[in-house]
């Protein structure tokens, strides 16, 4: 299980500048890139997690998405917080999607938390996107959703973000209907 994150009040701005640096240029997708990282730490914020969980949250796609790796996430905030965003980042040299999201999600469970409730957290926001914007959602990536939901209760982890993440599956699932 990785280290809990710690930070120091200049950590988050500091987690700020290195996203907006990182994703300088990038194209990303609606819903995704910079807003999205703010969306999954303001989630954990609303459920009373900590400040190094929300950096966490914030970091947690940025090495997914941009050309950062998860050294000058190491250099810029530690061994703890790397591994654990290198427990969030899919493996790219894993072709096919079933494989990448089924070691994703191992790997993001034997993190523990804070990974997981970060893990859920994301979900959260992206489903919160979808249903604001009325978007539909895949059927793999609700599949891939409700496991990591399902593994994440088994484990009793995060109950509150469970609850939450389990409401927005269903209202996702019946916009995709």
């Amino acid at each position: 299980m990785a280290a809990a994150p710690t930070s120091s009040p200049a950590v988050r701005p500091e987690a700020i500048a290195f996203l907006i640096d990182a994703y300088q240029g990038v194209d990303v997708r609606p819903g995704k890139g910079l807003p999205h990282a703010q969306g999954v730490a303001d989630v954990l914020r609303s459920a009373g997690y900590d400040e190094g969980t929300q950096v966490l949250a914030l970091l947690h796609d940025v090495v997914e998405d941009t050309p950062r790796t998860v050294e000058e996430v190491r250099d810029a905030f530690g061994a703890p917080m790397a591994a654990m965003v290198g427990a969030l980042t899919e493996d790219p040299s894993t072709p096919r999607y079933a494989q990448r999201k089924r070691d994703l999600r191992t790997r993001t469970i034997a993190a523990g938390s804070p990974v997981v409730d970060v893990a859920l957290a994301d979900k959260i926001a992206s489903l919160r996107h979808a249903v604001v914007t009325q978007s539909k959602v895949s059927d793999r990536k609700l599949r891939h959703y409700t496991v990591m939901l399902q593994l994440a209760l088994t484990a009793n982890l995060a109950p509150d973000l469970c609850k939450q993440l389990d409401e927005l599956i269903a209202q996702a699932a019946s916009l995709s209907a």
